[in-house]
């Protein structure tokens, strides 16, 4: 019995107790349930979030991050399950002024470029982005629940950022880095 507990029952405890470690503090995966972040994310790809990443640099723009959604994303998407994060592109940072004009968006009146992102078929004006928020977009422009649609309140409280998204790895024909 002794030989059993040390050999199989105490490895396997470790190991089950390091992924749990690791999950809460390091990396964590989740599942994509929407089209919010086509192309550059699919619907049910599954990522890998860096949760340690913002302990040692600020959010940049450009940005894919995943994060727990305000009441109002929530309920402007429909969305009652509040243990369902957002992945979405961080567009602008405290202080920036953004629209989304003429199809291209706009930062502090120069264009945002995302490579491969859909060309947005609306216009919107957002006031400037507060003090410790964010605002975001999928890259699925017209067809993300994002900024864009949250009313009253459309930005993303810093401290509800859960990681960057960095890795897809599911399914094996996605896998990849996420820019």
């Amino acid at each position: 019995m002794r030989r059993l507990v040390k050999d199989l029952i105490l490895p396997v405890a470790v190991a089950i107790a390091l992924a749990f470690v690791i999950q809460a503090s390091v990396a964590k995966p989740y599942e994509i349930p929407t089209e919010s972040m086509v192309p550059t994310i699919q619907a049910n790809d599954r990522i890998i979030a860096n949760r340690v990443v913002y302990r040692v640099r600020d959010i940049q723009r450009g940005d894919i991050i995943v994060f727990d959604p305000t009441e109002s994303a929530r309920r402007s998407c429909g969305n009652t399950d509040g243990d369902v994060p957002f992945v979405k592109r961080v567009i602008g940072l405290p202080g920036d002024r953004v629209e989304v004009r003429g199809g291209q968006t706009l930062v502090n009146g120069r264009p945002f470029v995302v490579e491969d992102a859909i060309t947005p078929a609306y216009d919107k004006t957002w006031p400037v982005v507060p003090p410790g928020r964010l605002l975001v977009l999928g890259d699925n422009r017209n067809e993300s629940c994002d900024s864009h649609q949250w009313e009253p309140d459309p930005f993303v409280p810093e401290d509800s950022v859960i990681g960057q998204a960095e890795v897809i790895y599911w399914p094996l024909g996605h896998i990849g880095f996420l820019n």
